[in-house]
């Protein structure tokens, strides 16, 4: 999120010395946004504690105390702060993290039809009891102001998931010290923390994907649509499955045609038991994913994969695409929509039962990055993706929503986005 400032310094003497912006687009925003920043008033009292007068460094364009401050342990160490921690909002009486703004959603989301609800974090092992901290804090404020009781957990990504890294040659790789090292696989290993939370009905976002509080209702407003479309499939899946079962007369067409023309499913001409076939695809989890027309985001998107199980819709990340193949190149910059910015998932079959999600995963479905280690290059092993390869085999119904939905938060500057800005900012 703050990477480009770790290295601000030459920007930074360009924008004092010189009296004009810098060279760099990133850093001639950050630097004249400075000041709209949530976090800025906490900011610029560490900056005063240091004994500096914020608002003469502002008037004379002095602004590397305040990277200091910002980024490093003696002042607010964003530098290594989860995201979910840091001031995203102003609502003119205190900042909000996107922790705190998830739970005010939740709030807003639920309590005109429930009086109580459950969220789940996945977080850092070194960072949970901030969290924890902070969301107690929140749901008592919130129960004292509107009643509505929020249950909050707590997961962490299980070091068993880990894979091994490897140098360029897919050998092991080594530190200098000798130890082999061992890199976290990415979201998709989280698909067992998904299935501990043992719920039926989950909707899952990234917690950097939050807008300000009197925006929230415009998102809300598409969760119910997606989560309605997930109850609406259940409910029909639940009568296809009760009449396949009972072997009622026209049971395996209806239930044929009803997974094509949703899900795009149809068995191949060697199937010699259709009712079989319908009943092992009616036996999935299912999720319904709100996707955003694609706007340049770096990311993936839906698409239909030849599989194992014959054609079905994916959502396939960019790292798992050759790019030096022109006909990949030239179908990637005709696609239309982007990766979902969030999902409704139910994870049980049509008999209630849970379904084991460690079946739905297509494990050849494994991303290749390349990163560094003591300068030094490696690659990495990623598990399929949460949305990409760990739930290949879910039922699949793709949801344009507006993009207005989708505010996330890559680097800092996003923050001064229109959909990050509140009345208080103006």
């Amino acid at each position: 999120m703050f990477r480009d400032l770790f290295d601000s310094h030459a920007a930074l003497e360009e924008w004092r010395l010189n009296c004009d912006y810098p060279s760099s687009p990133f850093h001639r925003q950050f630097f004249s946004g400075l000041t709209r920043f949530a976090f800025y008033p906490e900011l610029s009292a560490v900056v005063r504690r240091q004994g500096k007068n914020p608002e003469q460094l502002v008037k004379e364009r002095d602004l590397e105390p305040f990277i200091d401050a910002m980024l490093s342990s003696r002042g607010l160490d964003y530098g290594r702060t989860p995201k979910g921690l840091i001031p995203f909002h102003n609502d003119g009486m205190s900042s909000l993290t996107p922790l705190e703004e998830h739970l005010w959603e939740t709030c807003r989301l639920l309590s005109t039809c429930c009086s109580e609800s459950s969220v789940h974090f996945t977080v850092s092992p070194d960072w949970q009891k901030n969290f924890a901290d902070l969301a107690t804090n929140t749901v008592r404020s919130i129960e004292a102001k509107t009643g509505f009781r929020i249950h909050v957990s707590f997961s962490c990504q299980d070091p068993a998931t880990d894979t091994i890294a490897t140098t360029p040659d897919h050998q092991p790789f080594r530190t200098a010290s000798g130890e082999l090292v061992f890199r976290p696989a990415g979201h998709g290993a989280l698909i067992s923390n998904l299935a501990a939370t043992g719920s039926d009905l989950v909707l899952i976002k990234n917690i950097d994907n939050v807008v300000p509080g009197e925006r929230q209702d415009d998102v809300n407003i598409w969760w119910r649509v997606v989560g309605g479309l997930l109850v609406e499939l259940e409910e029909t899946i639940r009568e296809h499955w009760a009449a396949l079962t009972r072997q009622a007369p026209g049971a395996v067409d209806s239930a044929c045609a009803f997974l094509k023309d949703t899900f795009g499913y149809q068995p191949s001409k060697a199937c010699d038991n259709p009712a079989d076939w319908a009943l092992a695809r009616l036996n999935r989890p299912i999720r319904v994913c709100g996707m955003v027309r694609n706007t340049g985001e770096p990311g993936g998107g839906p698409f239909w994969v030849h599989t194992s199980e014959g054609v079905t819709r994916q959502i396939v990340e960019l790292a798992q695409l050759d790019q030096n193949d022109p006909k990949i190149r030239h179908m990637v910059a005709d696609s239309t929509h982007f990766n979902p910015v969030f999902m409704a998932c139910g994870l049980r079959n049509p008999a209630g039962e849970r379904l084991d999600l460690q079946t739905f995963i297509d494990n050849d479905a494994i991303i290749l990055t390349e990163k560094s280690i003591e300068g030094r290059p490696i690659r990495a092993l990623e598990r399929p993706g949460l949305w990409n390869g760990a739930m290949a085999y879910w039922n699949t119904l793709f949801v344009e929503v507006p993009e207005e939905v989708f505010q996330p938060v890559k680097t800092v500057n996003d923050l001064l986005r229109p959909g990050h800005t509140t009345s208080a900012d103006l």
